[in-house]
Order: C-alpha cells, then structure tokens, then sequence
C-alpha cells in the first residue's frame, strides 16, 4: 500500500477490488486508521476542503477524450473531490468509467448513488434502445419500496438490502443513498410517495434496519434519509420547500423513530432533507438542511449519531433562489453536515468554503473533522485496501438468475387487492372473452404496458386496446364508454409513478369520470402501477389492485394474479383515507393452472387407465375402513399428472370441507426431507456446509454434554448414525428454542457415531440448528425464500395462518399435552414446544406443492417456471406455479448425492429413505427410489427409474394415533401405482 504522504500515489499500489465492509459502530482496524491519519495529515485546507464535495455524474459512455469525460476528470485531478454521486447508466459503463477514474484520483474516490427504490435497477438499467424498444439489460430492477411495506417481512428488505449492495459493489459503488426512512403519514406527498416503506414508523424502522444490515451483508454502507423526515409534506423539494407540520412531540412520535433506530444499529451515513418543521422553526426559517438544530444538537447531539452527514442534493432549485449556490455550501457545514452533496458547481462550492474559513464563519477544526468522517467512511467501505472493479466479474454478480427470481417474488409477494366488488379475480379466460384495455400513461413514458399488455393479450381476447394520458380529448373517452359496454371485462392500467419535480400522481379529470360513469356497468379492474393512492380520486372503481411500480417484474406479476397463477396476499402499508386503513387487503388463492390441476391421458405416459382407476376404489374403501377421514393422491410420470385428486373430507365431521389438491396437511416428518434437507442440499450445493466436518465446527456448545459428541458429522446426523436417541419427551420439561439448545447440548450418546442406523429428531432438530448458523437465517425464513417463493409452493410453510385454517386437515384430538383436537398448529408435540419451528416436524403443505418438489427432484434438482418459455403451453407438464424463470434449486450432481443409498450398511441415503424389505413405498418401486414418511399418515416416494412420484396425504391421527390401518393402505397404494406402468417391465425388488 503506498505511503500518505504529499505524494500522489496515495492508495496507488493498491488497485485490487476495495476491500470488505466496516459498518457503522464497529471500530476501524488500525491499518484503516493508520491510513485515515496519515492521509488526513497530507491534505492542505483547500484539499481538506475538496474531500467534502461530491459531484454528481451521468453513468452514459464517454470517451476519456469527451468534453464531459474532461470535465469529470478535472473534478478528480485538479479540483481533488471526494467523490462522484452517479446516475442512469449501464454496468460496464459504469465500472470501467469508474476504474479510470480511480485511476486518475490521488485519493481513493468514494461512490455512491441512490439505488432507494427499485434496487440496482433504478440506475444500472432503465435503458432501451429507441425505436424498438429492446431492453439493454443491467441491474435487477425490483418494485418500489412500499412494496416491502405491503409484504411486511424483514426477511425481504434485508434480502433486497443485500442483493442491491452486491450489484452496487460489484459495478465499484461503496455508498448508497438507501434506504428512505421518511414515514409517508401524508397521502398528498408527491415525492417520497412509495419510496417509503408505509405510514407506521414502527413498519418503517423494522425494514428499514433489516436493509441496512443487509446492504452491509453485501458490501456496501447504508444512509438513512431524509432527516428529520419528509413524509408529512405536500409539495416537492424539488421545486419548492416542503413544510413538515410537526413539533419536537410529534417528530419524537413519529418521524424520528426510523431515525433513531437506524443509528442506534450503527448507520453509517445520513441525509439531510431540505424541509422546514414548522411547529420547531416556524414557517419562515431555513430548511432543516440548514439549521444545526436539527443536523449538530438534535442528531449529533440527542441521537448520538457519529457518522458522515450528507446534504442532500445542493442543485434544488427552492435552496438556490432564497440563498444562491455559495452560500447554501457554506450554511450547510456551519449546520452540521459533512459532505455536499452535487453543489452547482465544484469550483465555486470550495472556494465559497475556503473564504468561509478565511472570514472567520468556520472554523478549520470543523472542517477536519468532517473530512476525517470522509476518510474514515472510505476505509470503512476498504478503500484503503483496493479501489478498482474487476470488470470480468460483473456479469457475474449484476442481474444475475437468483436476484432476478428474488424480485420476481417480491413482486408477487406485494401485489395488494382492496377491491373486487364483481369478484372479478381471479379472471377466467373461458368467460372473458371481450375486454376492454385501457393504458393511461404519460407520452413520454415509452415503457408503459410493454410487458403487461402482451401478457394479457396472450390470455384473453383483447377486443379493444387503447393507450390515453393527461393530454387525451374528451371525445376519446365518449368512444371507449361505447367499447365498455359490449365488453365482458375492463381494465384499467394506471401508470402514474411519483416523480420528482412533477407533482403528479393523480390522473386527468377524464380518466376518473370514465371510471366513475363506467366501473357501476361493467366489471372493472384498476390497475396501479405506481401511486397507491389513486383510488382518492377514483372513488367509483368497483375494482382496485396495486402493483406499486412500473417494471416489467411488477407488470409481470400482475398479470399472474389477474389470472390465479400466484396468489395475492400484499396488504396495504398506508392508509388511503376516507377508504382504506393500513392492513386492508384483499386475498386471492393460487387457481388451478398448468402445475396444478391436469390430469392427462394416462396412456400418454405409459399407464394402464383400467388399473389406475382401480387406485380410486382402492382410497375409497379404505376410506371406508377408516383408514382417514380423507385423502389427496397425487400421481405423475413423465412430468405429467395421472391422479392429483382429493378423496373423502378433511374431517369426520358430516359437515367438513371436502379434500383437494389444495389441501394442507400437517406432513410431520416430511419436514425433515422437503424442508431440513433440502435447505441442508442447497448449502452444500454453494459450497458452505461440508458433509464431513464435525457438527461442532459450526455448534461448538452441542458437545457440552459428551466429549464423544465431537466426532458426530453432518452426514452422520443425516444418515441416522449420529449416535443418538431417536427422541425424548423434551416437552415435558420444557419450551421454547434455546431450552432446547441447552438440553440438546447437554444430551449424551446412545453409541458410537458410525456404527449403527438409528433413526433420530434429535439428529434432525441438530441439523436445523446447522442450518440456521451457516445460512444466518430461521430455518422457516431460509426455506420460504429458497424453496418455497422459488418454486411457487404457496401453501407450504411452518405456522400457517388464521386464515388457511379452512383448507387445514386436523390432526389428532390430543387429551395429553394440549387437551384440544389440534387444527392449525403442529401435531408433533416437540415442534410445539419449540415454537412451531424445527427439523424434524412442523411443515404444512399440499399436495400439489409436494408435487412440485418431487418433479423437481426427480429432473435432477431444476424446474420450468409455469411462466416461462420452458413451460408447456399446453399446461401438461408440470411446472412452478406463478415463477417466470427455469428454476435450478441445486445441482444434478449435488441431487443425485443425497437421494441415492449411501451404502450396503442401511437404506439410508441422506436425510432420505430408499425401500427396504418392508418399504412403505411397496414392493415395485425400485433400489433407486427415494421417499419419507410423517406420523401423521403422509409420504413421498420418487422414483427416477420408474421416472414416478407419488405423494399421499391423510391425517390418520384423527381423531387417535393408535389408528395404524395406513400403514398396509400406504403400501398398496404404491404397488398399485407402480403396476399401472406398461411401457417397460415392472417387477418386485430383489430381497
């Protein structure tokens, strides 16, 4: 690393990627602050100076002999600034602008930008090629941030946080302006609208935080912004100064509890808002940007806040009329703020500085103290360790598979319903057979319904489709109330996003009396793609759905839930008043589609129909034995279903809900395979969990109890032979997580490691353990966001909701433990006692979500999106529901080692059985096969030779466990199902 000295190679020997991430509270190493001192002490006033200046910079291509690549450089070379703040461009744009900048800069330019809302997309994207509108890839876009407001799951925002700082860094930004913690508590405010999270200041915080660890997880420092908070404003800053009606009470209550909680987590950076708080400085004081009330006492001071304070952007025109842009640079420094943000010009901003400091209004002090901050925060992002991007490895990081899939689901995920007063959702194509589409957008917006009016087009028959705007005459709309009423359908799309500087987010006078006059005629949906708060000014919309952006992911997800191949389950995170309060949602479940309800010929796929319909007398008379109240059989081969029905009731009682593919059963140890298993598959597949190392490497605490426990392995435990029991009544004694840490920890060994197959929870609750401390995350949450949004198992999760409850087969009628009949909540007595959460029982699912898995396990770990190109359009094959993208949950390789037996010794492959003598997987099934069971009457059998599956769900625990008559029932069933193969031969298994 070069020396600090007067020398301009600072920082040039060291041109590797910047180094890993220091965020907020925890302390510099000393060579970071080595380097922070000795830089620091090279600098003259001027340079110190020039270190607090970031100017802003377009992300398009120029040439390093360009009139703008020039005057960037001279920013960088002669004017020695501290860093660039940059715009829309493409990602080796951006990097290898970057790279040659570094290149040129004395010292280490820090790099930010706003990637706030929409993730990496909202600047390393967002470009077509005109006029044919070919998008040029970039950065994965996501849906604005209320969207993680309607999903309300930390688990999301921190995944986002993480994803965007990876393709951030991976293009050489250190900083990004993220998130908003503004609490949007006015539904008039034009310009932080749905950059926030919502209207609660407890929601905003939770996910506020939850993305500042996640962007530090990736690799880049987080700003909270705006301070004190521009959510309660009517105008935009932008143009004029806001005025935030609040005294220090209601600021106290409201839009200082993001703040708050963000710095006590360490934030690293914040920013200013240029809003006056009327009930603090009155109506005429300057801006909060501007007033060390705000930015010295109340956050450095009261807060405790120590990190670098951005101005925001200095170039609002409201701050330059009243003051001009020198005096704005010098009243912001004498606020409190470190760094200005895009000043007017560089030049005149450091002069303006300089004779600040000459007159006497600054002190020098003050001036090195905020430049240390500047040079500590590049340390802090390993500037001092390496600055430049390695250009090979961009493709690899930014707009890669999994991000994409990720913000496909949050786009699903957040999808709100408020109305549906014709109960138009989900829309069947067989019955709309005329709709009317109406786009209404502004001209210059070139990408409204370019993906949504396809989508739609390729489901439906578009009788009429017509794009309107602000500037569309009143004859237009006499002409469409015509089309509307020979329509079977209307929808409406709404592309009114917040912009800043427009203050637009209603639609014309126009477009609401067509909907007013229209929407009590005909089924109608409104579809908002951008201002949730549209339904204001269209009180009369019989059907109201919020898809909160305008990318093609939340057109695309849109689409999905208009016609049931995803599930809408967003709920609104602001209020919309007089209609609506935060919460309000509407939900729609998952309707049959391509992966769920055909049943084919079964002689297409080489089954004898006479013998298959034979299975169904076979379920009914055991029914009839009271082998279960009921049952759900899904059989497939080659891909494609023969049987995915329901039989019988989801209970005894004559009044119970029938049984259906859409069932949710408590599968019990099913969760060991679909849900511990798998999670354990995947890790092992990215490299982070090794099968042969010591549980101890990773739960150093689970030996405490026997010194012997230090040589288990994870294969052990997933092979059975980990030497312990099968399973205590830990219950008991004792509840919740840690409790049984502790006495798992304390638990002593059955017999040696290796030496026999015993089948153990314990050894499967260890692995969950596992899990969660390689992946750093709950078991249930890495599950829910790697297996079951990627695959589209919508039903299938730990805890289920109040409102599954109807589509919920009860268990048993437990006069023991719990003295109720369990519905709803976990039969395993040790997974209730853990909190419902653990590896060895506590899954709920369906059956046609198991289905799902199985295909995907039986092709070898990957599986076509229904959505996708790779989809059957004939709706045979089956495929992840609601999911647009080839799904590859891990590898062949990886698949193929833990679902083949491991050796001579067991029939145990890893975590999975293989048949034995006495399989319940019948007698047919081959040596290659591969399946579990649950105690509560559930299995799964795979077979890759037979290339078959079947999943079967009872609850033969109900109403008593000592009910056994599934056992032989199960066994049937599958050689019944085997035997109906006539295209190869199909005999019983060598003993």
């Amino acid at each position: 690393m070069g020396t600090a000295g007067g020398s301009p190679e600072i920082g040039a020997a060291s041109y590797g990627a910047a180094g890993p991430v220091t965020p907020g509270r925890a302390s510099l190493d000393p060579d970071a602050l080595r380097w922070v001192e000795e830089t620091l002490s090279s600098l003259t006033l001027r340079q110190q100076v020039a270190q607090l200046v970031i100017q802003w910079m377009p992300g398009s291509y120029a040439s390093t002999s360009s009139v703008e690549f020039q005057e960037w450089a001279g920013w960088v070379e002669n004017d020695e600034i501290g860093g660039l703040y940059l715009s829309i461009g493409l990602p080796h744009s951006y990097a290898a602008k970057l790279n040659e900048l570094q290149a040129r800069s004395r010292i280490p330019l820090l790099v930010t930008s706003d990637f706030e809302n929409g993730g990496p997309g909202m600047r390393i994207n967002h470009s077509y090629a005109l006029p044919s509108l070919l998008p040029q890839g970039g950065g994965t876009s996501f849906p604005p941030t209320m969207a993680f407001g309607a999903i309300g799951e930390e688990r999301f925002a921190r995944e986002y946080g993480r994803i965007t700082a990876l393709e951030a860094k991976a293009v050489g930004l250190h900083l990004n302006f993220a998130p908003v913690l503004d609490v949007n508590s006015n539904p008039e405010n034009p310009v932080i609208n749905t950059r926030s999270f919502g209207e609660d200041p407890e929601a905003v915080a939770r996910l506020g935080v939850a993305f500042i660890e996640g962007s530090h997880e990736g690799g880049v420092l987080a700003t909270a912004k705006h301070f004190p908070g521009h959510g309660d404003t009517q105008t935009d800053s932008h143009v004029t100064v806001p005025v935030v009606p609040a005294d220090l009470n209601r600021l106290n209550s409201l839009e200082l509890v993001p703040f708050r909680r963000a710095v006590d987590d360490g934030v690293d950076a914040v920013m200013t808002a240029h809003v006056v708080v009327s009930g603090v400085q009155g109506l005429e004081a300057a801006p909060a940007t501007l007033d060390a009330r705000f930015m010295t006492d109340l956050l450095r001071g009261d807060m405790g806040f120590d990190g670098l304070l951005f101005t925001d952007a200095l170039v609002m025109g409201a701050l330059l009329e009243r003051y001009g842009a020198a005096e704005v640079s010098v009243m912001a420094l004498e606020a409190g703020s470190d760094v200005l943000l895009m000043p007017t010009d560089v030049t005149e901003a450091i002069d303006a500085v300089m004779n600040a400091v000459g007159e006497g209004r600054l002190d020098s002090a003050r001036v090195r103290g905020s430049t240390r901050r500047v040079l500590e925060t590049k340390a802090r992002a390993g500037l001092h360790l390496g600055r430049m991007v390695d250009l090979d490895a961009v493709d690899e990081v930014v707009g890669s598979a999994d991000h994409l899939a990720f913000a496909d689901t949050v786009a699903t995920r957040s999808i709100t319903l408020l109305r549906d007063r014709d109960g138009v959702l989900p829309v069947d194509s067989h019955r709309s057979r005329s709709v009317l589409s109406l786009t209404y957008a502004r001209t210059d917006d070139l990408t409204a319904g370019n993906t949504f009016d396809p989508a739609l087009a390729g489901r439906v028959e578009v009788a009429r489709r017509v794009r309107v705007g602000p500037e569309t005459p009143s004859e237009v709309y006499d002409s469409l109330r015509a089309s509307a009423g020979a329509a079977d359908l209307v929808i409406v799309s709404v592309y009114v996003p917040p912009r800043s500087g427009s203050g637009e987010v209603s639609v014309s006078e126009d477009m609401a009396d067509f909907i007013a006059t229209v929407g009590p005629e005909r089924p109608m949906m409104v579809i908002s793609f951008g201002n949730p708060y549209l339904l204001t000014s269209l009180p009369e919309s019989p059907g109201y759905l919020i898809a909160w952006g305008s990318h093609a992911v939340s057109q695309n997800a849109a689409v999905r839930a208009l016609f049931g191949r995803a599930a809408i389950s967003g709920r609104l995170p602001v209020s919309i008043p007089p209609y609506h309060v935060i919460g309000d949602g509407l939900s729609r479940s998952v309707q049959p589609s391509p992966a769920s309800a055909v049943e084919v010929d079964p002689e297409s796929v080489g089954i004898d129909a006479e013998r298959l319909a034979e299975i169904d007398v076979l379920v009914a008379t055991a029914l009839a034995d009271s082998v279960a109240p009921g049952a759900v059989l899904a059989i497939a081969r080659h891909g494609r279903f023969v049987r995915l029905r329901g039989y019988g009731k989801l209970d005894w009682a004559e009044s119970a809900r029938r049984a259906g593919p859409n069932s949710i059963y408590d599968v019990a140890s099913l969760t060991k395979v679909v849900g511990t298993t798998t999670a354990a598959m995947i890790l092992v597949d990215e490299g982070r969990l090794d099968l042969d190392a010591p549980v101890v490497d990773y739960l150093p605490w689970w030996a405490a109890g026997d010194p012997a426990k230090e040589s288990v392995t994870v294969r052990n435990l997933l092979l059975h032979r980990g030497g312990l029991p099968p399973f205590r009544t830990f219950y008991l004694e004792m509840e919740g997580r840690d409790a049984y840490l502790s006495a798992i920890g304390q638990l002593q060994l059955d017999y040696q490691p290796g030496t026999r197959t015993v089948y153990s929870d314990i050894g499967s609750m260890t692995m969950a353990f596992i899990i969660e401390e390689v992946s750093g995350q709950r078991l249930d949450e890495f599950l829910q966001e790697r297996v079951w949004d990627r695959l589209g198992m919508r039903d299938t999760g730990f805890l289920p909701s109040e409102s599954l409850r109807d589509r919920i087969a009860p268990t048993e009628v437990d006069t023991v433990f719990r003295n109720t009949h369990v519905h709803g909540i976990v039969h395993d007595e040790n997974a209730y006692a853990m909190g419902g959460v653990a590896g060895h029982a506590g899954l709920f699912s369906s059956a046609l979500d198991l289905a799902v898995l199985a295909q995907t396990l039986l092709d070898g770990g990957g599986i076509a999106g229904c959505e996708s190109q790779d989809a059957d359009a004939s709706g045979e094959i089956i495929c992840a529901p609601g999911i647009s993208d080839l799904v590859r949950l891990v590898s062949e390789e990886t698949e193929q080692a833990f679902t083949r037996r491991f050796d001579s010794e067991s029939f145990r492959a890893l975590g999975w059985d293989t048949p034995d003598d006495r399989s319940s997987a019948g007698d047919y099934f081959t040596p290659f096969a591969f399946g579990h069971t649950g105690f509560t009457g559930t299995s799964i059998w795979i077979d890759p030779e037979l290339d078959m599956f079947v999943v079967l769900l009872t609850n033969r625990v109900n109403p008593s466990r000592d009910n056994t008559k599934h056992v032989a029932f199960r066994r049937a069933v599958h050689d019944a199902a085997a035997l109906t193969i006539t295209d190869m031969e199909v005999s019983p298994r060598a003993r």
